[in-house]
């Protein structure tokens, strides 16, 4: 992940009935309850955070689609007054006031794709350093109807890289041949549960003049691969030791896939140095991510519920953090292995300077 700056899509309540022999009417829309849909994700590393909240509707005289389309439909105005408790041991110790924004105007820009009306974005707003050892409970209040909200979250700490060690006295290389395997490690994090983890890759690209054997640098540039995606950690103790092996050839694979060869061979790749970036998210992800994948849809002619720890509403809160390591050279072995192996040769990549024939492999 890079640092999360996008929110899970509001819920359309839209109501199916399947009628088998059924000699009982009811009205679909009879004692309707208001019911806000609110996502938020809190992490320490970060001093701005962002929740939305909207609201599930129906209407038995406006199809649904025409709702998401309007803007009222969909969001709470000046009515909905969102704040955010500070909880130690489960007493307030800090109440934070939010600020109602439009998104699109501090560069969240809402996905466009969909149904749902893209103007405006709106989003409550929380300036101000959260820490780690105390909980947090979001409560909002519609003033016109009383309508309560509220949802709770513990925080991730901050945890460490293990491999690549920062903290090595020798300079540390990421070396990874097309066969071997490289072990990254990390300790897990306090309140953390799932984990997405990222390398990425950097390199320069350059023009190599044959006349006069020169090499000119034209840019530079970096690349993700999510080679970890949801790896759990339940019941595991906060500073345990976790280690996750890549796969060379995966690794090589992606290259190759991300870099197709260029037909000019002048126009050359120079393989530079990775980073890692570990993405944490709080058991309430991992339980929301694992009950809606297993649960969603109509199963046995009953229609399930979905997962949500917010009372009083529907949607999810909860904390996250991201930890981005130190930049790390790629070994002089794997800038050969990269630009001549039988994966990722011939991609424009150059092996290591100190190769005969360099910026080509002979």
């Amino acid at each position: 992940m890079r640092p999360m700056k996008y929110f899970l899509p509001v819920l359309l309540v839209v109501s199916v009935w399947i009628s088998q022999s059924c000699s009982t009417d009811f009205d679909l829309n009879a004692d309707f309850k208001e019911t806000p849909v609110l996502y938020g994700l809190l992490d320490a590393a970060d001093s701005v955070h962002y929740i939305r909240i909207n609201r599930a509707f129906i209407s038995d005289q406006i199809d649904a689609i025409t709702l998401a389309q309007d803007p009222n439909a969909i969001y709470y105005g000046p009515e909905l007054t969102v704040i955010v408790e500070e909880l130690e041991n489960g007493n307030v110790v800090n109440t934070f006031t939010t600020e109602r924004i439009d998104g699109d105007t501090v560069g969240l820009s809402k996905d466009t794709t969909g149904i749902f009306a893209n103007i405006p974005n709106i989003l409550y707003r929380l300036k101000t350093e959260i820490s780690p050892d105390r909980a947090y409970r979001v409560v909002a209040t519609n003033t016109e109807t009383g309508k309560v909200t509220t949802a709770t979250t513990q925080i991730i700490d901050d945890f460490k890289i293990t491999r690549p060690n920062e903290d090595a006295i020798f300079p540390q290389f990421f070396a990874l041949n097309p066969f071997g395997t490289y072990q990254f490690g990390f300790l897990n994090a306090r309140d953390a549960a799932i984990y997405d983890i990222t390398l990425r890759f950097h390199y320069r690209d350059a023009r190599y003049f044959q006349s006069g054997d020169s090499i000119v640098i034209t840019g530079s540039g970096d690349i993700d691969w999510k080679f970890r995606k949801e790896y759990t950690t339940i019941d595991r103790d906060p500073n345990e030791p976790l280690t996750i092996d890549i796969a060379g050839s995966q690794f090589y694979n992606f290259l190759a896939d991300a870099f197709p060869p260029d037909p000019d061979i002048y126009n050359i790749r120079i393989p530079d140095s990775v980073q890692f970036i570990v993405e944490a998210g709080g058991e309430d992800i991992y339980t929301y991510q694992l009950f809606n994948a297993s649960t969603l849809g109509i199963t046995e002619g009953q229609v399930t519920d979905v997962y949500t720890n917010v009372e009083g509403g529907l949607g999810l809160f909860s904390t996250r953090f991201t930890k981005i390591s130190g930049i790390y050279p790629v070994s002089i072995q794997t800038r050969d292995s990269i630009g001549c192996s039988s994966i990722t040769g011939g991609h424009n990549f150059t092996p290591d300077q100190s190769k005969p024939g360099f910026p080509f492999c002979n």
